[in-house]
């Protein structure tokens, strides 16, 4: 036990410059889809929300509904549902949200987005015997994309 704890001390401090160069090549990927996007392409400022794991209906949905006066670039971290439904909720109207990836596996998912919010994936979306929203892959399953708040 003491050696694996020894060596995760090791190895931590190399992890992370590859995690964020992951996470800022994610974040420049979505902001290429955005061709009016108020944001410094070469160093974008982000805040990271927690990516969610949903398997037979235990885990959470992500939930991000803090609205902000100036346009906010978020990234969200991969969300997984497997033989479940999962929601995010994006409802900040000044919220830029940038997916990493999204996976349904015999699952359907919703992302109910503020009607002013942006959104883009950094990666394609592939369905697989299901219908999809394009932002994530889904496979036997369904998603959606609600746009809220419209008045």
């Amino acid at each position: 036990m003491k050696r694996i704890t020894l060596l995760f001390i090791l190895v931590c401090p190399f992890l992370l410059p590859t995690l964020a160069s992951a996470n800022l090549d994610a974040v420049r990927v979505c902001l290429s889809s955005w061709p009016d996007h108020p944001f410094d392409a070469n160093n974008p400022t982000y805040r990271s929300v927690s990516g969610k794991f949903k398997i037979f209906g235990i885990g959470e949905d992500i939930n991000e509904s803090t609205p902000t006066e100036k346009p906010e670039l978020v990234l969200i971290h991969p969300n997984v549902s497997v033989m479940t439904g999962s929601t995010m909720t994006l409802m900040n109207p000044n919220g830029w949200y940038c997916l990493i990836s999204k996976v349904n596996v015999m699952a359907s998912s919703t992302i109910n987005l503020h009607c002013k919010a942006h959104l883009a994936s950094s990666k394609e979306g592939t369905t697989v015997l299901g219908g999809g929203d394009n932002q994530g892959v889904t496979v036997l399953g369904k998603a959606t994309i609600n746009r809220q708040g419209c008045e």
